[in-house]
């Protein structure tokens, strides 16, 4: 009896920061246009803070279209899709959707200019134990893997294991959960 209290109580204290983040929203800032003249142009020696920087932008708009290539191998219908930068001002994802049906459904997870990152990818039911899946992505290419799903919700979020103040370099991660069922 008191094994399983402390099981609750540890599955409780994993819960709760996990169901803060799952509604989490990112608002990135538009990229300026490279060849526009401003009303105001600043002083000429000025530069950019890193977060504005062009460069970091144009190598992240690169990023994103290399692993919209990557993510787009995943089969069947999308239920659930996210993609995030891993690294700069506003770093990371987490998501969650509905799953219509049982079934079978193909995780499909990828990075682009990065070493790595971990995806974790699971549902919550009450009275099973909480195991999300977990995919090491060494950011060479797509990794997939078959899970089982019940109806209801399936969350998806990215795992960043350095600290939040890295340097911005236009790195990106994303998953995408696919299939009928």
């Amino acid at each position: 009896m008191k094994d399983r209290r402390h099981l609750v109580a540890l599955a409780l204290c994993l819960l709760i920061p996990l169901g803060g983040m799952t509604g989490c929203s990112y608002d990135y800032p538009e990229p300026e246009p490279v060849n526009t003249p401003t009303a105001d142009p600043g002083p000429a020696t000025a530069s950019l803070p890193p977060y504005k920087s062009r460069q970091v932008l144009e190598q992240e708009a690169e990023n994103y279209a290399e692993l919209q290539r990557l993510l787009r191998t995943s089969p069947g219908p999308v239920v659930l899709s996210d993609v995030g930068p891993l690294d700069g001002p506003a770093r990371g994802f987490g998501k969650f959707e509905k799953v219509p049906a049982a079934g079978q459904y193909t995780v499909t997870a990828a990075c682009v200019g990065a070493k790595g990152a971990k995806v974790f990818v699971g549902q919550e039911h009450p009275g099973a134990p909480f195991r999300p899946m977990e995919l090491t992505l060494d950011c060479a290419g797509a990794t997939s893997q078959v899970i089982a799903l019940q109806p209801g919700y399936v969350f998806a979020h990215l795992f960043l294991p350095s600290p939040g103040d890295t340097p911005w370099t236009g790195a990106v991660g994303g998953v995408r959960v696919s299939g009928t069922g």
